[in-house]
């Protein structure tokens, strides 16, 4: 895919911004690729974007759960094509706590959680709000192969890694000793 190439005044605009810096601007479509925002000042509309994982720490389908056309939103700079693209790339999630850490203390911990999705290789369980571990097919298993699993159901799962880099907490079943403790 090609696009045009920046203007020059887009290119000094461009050239004003810095890594890790905050910028506002409005958001002008929000769509399944990312969010497109019209930073204050630039010459050109649409010189912003947040690619999906910016948007959020939780999990989202879709970027309109959490930003609105006509918004005005607060970023970092995480990135800066001037050449190419004539772009800035920005993250609403840099401006915020990392809440993934807060669960590396709770390795080893019992909770109640309700299944959010089906996937071949397990099932997520909620464990806080829009935050869902993975529960892996191999530990389903052990559950009985005539247990039909479904979305709403409540399990009972042990945390078993976190990984906040990556954004993924690792669940297993209980050990019977771990339930009763």
């Amino acid at each position: 895919m090609t696009y045009p190439l920046p203007s020059p005044a887009l290119k000094v605009f461009l050239a004003t911004l810095r890594r890790g810096e905050e910028r506002t601007g409005v958001v002008t479509a929000s769509e399944t690729f990312g969010v497109v925002v019209d930073l204050d000042g630039a010459p050109e509309p649409s010189v912003g974007f947040i690619p999906p994982p910016e948007v959020s720490w939780k999990w989202i389908s879709s970027c309109d759960e959490v930003v609105t056309i006509g918004q005005r939103v607060t970023a970092a700079v995480l990135a800066i094509d001037a050449e190419m693209r004539g772009q800035a790339v920005l993250s609403l999630i840099a401006l915020q706590p990392n809440p993934w850490l807060a669960w590396v203390d709770q390795v080893g911990s019992v909770l109640r959680g309700r299944v959010t999705r089906l996937v071949p290789f397990g099932v997520f369980v909620s464990v806080d709000d829009g935050m869902d571990g993975l529960l892996h097919s191999s530990e389903l298993s052990r559950l009985g192969s005539d247990r039909g699993i479904r979305v709403g159901d409540e399990l009972t799962a042990q945390i078993a890694e976190v990984d906040p880099a990556r954004r993924r907490i690792r669940l297993s079943l209980p050990t019977e000793r771990t339930a009763s403790d």
